[in-house]
């Protein structure tokens, strides 16, 4: 069985997910299949806005993602989790490295090491000089990905990607899909799971 997640490293919450997925694949023998896709183009597309633009105003609301978020941090010892000082970033050249690198049996390492630049070393990945020095710094093949990165094709791809996770139903990240059903954000995961162990009964 597979998961399908939507997902954009710009997002903390695809972090966050990321750290939980292993034990769930565990727990009830399902796969994530990561689909890499642009959280800013899933936004304009469906008509939504970041928490912090469209919240802006509510600041109660603000304040109690920040609660959630730290509570979160804690319930499952994720102590490595720092908030990027470069965000809200874009993503596009490293989503579209995020397909080279599944085009290059690479993706596991590639989204491993990127995940940790963006929230747990604090690096601006949207500076084309500093991914490629993180690829390096990762002993990852930075010249055979930026050249599929800068292909047309892979700009494409991407795009498409995208667009079909809007199709699907996605309004942001960390967006999942299991059968026909779709469930949204990383305090959805339970029911994630609860549903796909009523299926499996």
């Amino acid at each position: 069985m597979k998961v399908d997640f939507i997902f954009d490293i710009a997002s903390p919450n695809a972090y966050f997910c990321h750290q939980l997925i292993p034990d769930f694949e565990d727990r009830t023998g399902v796969k994530f299949n990561y689909i890499p896709c642009l959280l800013g183009g899933i936004m304009k597309l469906s008509g939504n806005q970041p928490p912090f633009v469209a919240f802006a105003d509510i600041k109660n609301k603000n304040d109690y993602q920040l609660i959630e978020i730290e509570r979160f941090v804690k319930q499952h010892n994720l102590i490595k989790y720092k908030f990027n000082s470069n965000f809200p970033m874009n993503t596009v050249q490293v989503q579209r490295g995020a397909l080279a690198a599944q085009e290059l049996d690479i993706f596991d390492e590639y989204l491993e090491s990127m995940l940790r630049a963006m929230w747990e070393e604090n690096k601006n990945l949207s500076d084309l000089d500093v991914l490629q020095a993180t690829l390096v710094e990762n002993n990852l093949d930075a010249e055979s990905i930026i050249k599929i990165v800068t292909s047309q094709e892979c700009k494409d791809k991407l795009i498409a990607n995208t667009s079909d996770a809007v199709e699907r139903g996605a309004f942001g990240v960390p967006t999942f899909f299991f059968n026909d059903q779709i469930f949204f954000g990383k305090d959805h995961l339970h029911q994630l799971e609860e549903y796909i162990n009523s299926s499996q009964g």
